[in-house]
């Protein structure tokens, strides 16, 4: 949590920018909560802004409730998403998933609640990016 009570994803939504992590030492792009560098072990890493743009590796339906007021279980995508520059994200997937699952896919910002934990992304058509 920030200090004011937002989790980390509320408070790239607000700024309406993916952040990715870069390793100062060998410049491996990373996904947005690696510790360490996945290349060379480091942890010297700086937040750069990602294009936010990827396509689906894997997803799976899941049931969840909405709310606390509304408990009855609702499906919802949850998804690898492989972003342009290379690093893998979890998140979740607004809208339903074609078969095969080889349309692009953009992050989209997005109030949340406090629990979510994820960014949000829709699926685009085969020619939009």
């Amino acid at each position: 949590m920030t200090t004011d009570g937002m989790t980390r994803w509320q408070g790239l939504a607000q700024k309406c920018e993916l952040m990715i992590q870069r390793c100062l030492n060998c410049t491996t792009l990373l996904a947005p909560l690696m510790a360490t560098c996945s290349a060379c072990q480091g942890s010297n890493l700086e937040r750069v802004p990602s294009c936010g743009v990827g396509s689906i590796v894997s997803s799976k339906v899941v049931h969840r409730e909405v709310n606390e007021t509304n408990r009855g279980l609702v499906p919802c995508t949850i998804a690898i998403v492989e972003l342009d520059e290379g690093p893998w994200v979890y998140t979740w997937i607004d809208g339903d998933v074609p078969a095969p699952s080889d349309c692009p896919v953009r992050v989209e910002f997005r109030p949340a609640s406090t629990a979510e934990q994820l960014p949000v992304f829709a699926v685009r058509s085969a020619g939009q990016r």
